[in-house]
């Protein structure tokens, strides 16, 4: 993969770095958060019209006909300005694994035209209370009535339900041959028996339990099912890992320059913070996680046109390997801040909760562990048994 970035994607992060420096400073981002819908409708109207809500689709499903490096751009630049938006909900979740559908699903076209133009904000539901992020085996049901399909189950943590118009949401469903297979299914948002709790989560922004009580869809609703169904869930989840990778990078980054800024500012026997050899070490030290961060972002994202295994191996180590420098960085940023840095008015706060946020969405730290050590054969190389 080629990292110099080409003339369209410096456009890219350039307009996207220009929305945050003019339009989404701290008090943007803060009063866009506390919007009852978890996103500022105006800003979602203009990602719609610079693109980026149709950047992930495919030029021959009306798109843009971007990557996921592309997408990465947008995602760093949304860290540094916080921003809340359901972007990776709905143009990469759920316009990615409708863009993977068949021509079987019948409609394909429409749903990816109405993401675009930001008129359909979709969620993907797809954890369970059991799941423990396993998207494989989930307990959410359908059975067969007549033509149509009869779906329970309960969901938990819908990133950005408070705001979906419609779900994606994983069950099993009766194959040909009478056996539960896996499928995705299309439930649009006021269908007839779900019922959603919203709650606001660690970082000020907005996710859903969803019941779903007896949903009737008509067999047309499977946007994909069996084999297909998972390897598209999985890769799409690996592509949003990275991006979240993405978005933890540019928090890092503009934690770093917030505390670089007040280490000059402030004074303290009668000279600046940033005079002391000590706390420059930790700054430096700040700064070396975080290019180490963004090394494995780029090695996350050219693998994920890697096979399968090859590819998760790739993410969850992406995925460790930012979260503890995210970790780090933002609890030093927070720490040579001073008590000023506890303060609910201080940004660098703002940014620990978003990583660690960030940690928790679609696998934390010990599920990325077990997987990328099942999936590389680590614990033989260390003599585990």
């Amino acid at each position: 993969m080629q990292f110099t970035l080409s003339d369209e994607q410096t456009l890219l992060r350039d307009s996207a770095r220009r929305f945050i420096d003019e339009r989404h400073g701290f008090e943007e981002a803060r009063s866009a958060a506390a919007n009852p819908l978890g996103f500022e409708p105006a800003h979602w109207r203009l990602f719609a019209e610079l693109g980026w809500l149709a950047l992930l689709i495919p030029q021959e499903d009306g798109g843009i006909g971007g990557d996921a490096q592309d997408a990465a751009l947008v995602l760093e630049e949304f860290g540094r300005g916080l921003v809340a938006a359901p972007f990776l909900s709905s143009a990469v979740l759920s316009a990615g694994l409708i863009g993977s559908a068949s021509a079987a699903f019948p409609a394909k076209a429409t749903l990816l035209a109405r993401i675009a133009s930001g008129e359909a904000l979709f969620s993907l539901a797809c954890e369970e209370a059991a799941s423990r992020y396993g998207v494989a085996r989930p307990e959410t049901h359908a059975v067969r009535e007549g033509s149509d399909l009869i779906l329970t189950g309960r969901k938990i943590v819908v990133l950005d339900g408070v705001s979906a118009t419609d779900f994606l949401v994983t069950g099993t469903v009766p194959g040909p041959d009478g056996a539960a297979r896996l499928a995705i299914l299309h439930v649009p948002a006021d269908t007839r028996g779900l019922g959603l709790r919203h709650y606001r989560t660690i970082d000020g922004r907005r996710a859903s339990d969803l019941s779903i009580d007896r949903v009737r869809v008509g067999a047309d609703a499977v946007v994909a099912s069996g084999p297909e169904a998972l390897a598209a869930l999985e890769g799409v989840l690996d592509r949003v890992r990275v991006l979240l990778a993405a978005e933890a990078v540019g928090a890092m980054a503009a934690a770093i320059a917030l505390t670089a800024e007040h280490l000059k500012v402030r004074q303290q026997f009668g000279r600046s913070l940033a005079s002391f050899q000590t706390l420059a070490h930790r700054l430096s030290e700040m700064f070396v996680k975080l290019e180490n961060a963004r090394s494995m972002v780029y090695r996350g994202l050219a693998m994920l046109d890697a096979p399968a295994d090859e590819r998760a191996a790739a993410v969850s180590a992406t995925m460790m390997a930012s979260s503890q420098a995210a970790e780090f960085v933002c609890g030093q940023a927070i720490q040579l801040h001073g008590g000023i840095g506890m303060a609910d008015e201080n940004a660098v706060g703002d940014y620990y909760k978003r990583i660690r946020a960030i940690g928790k969405t679609y696998g934390d730290a010990s599920w990325h562990m077990r997987r990328y050590i099942a999936l590389t054969g680590a614990c033989k190389a260390v003599g585990v048994r």
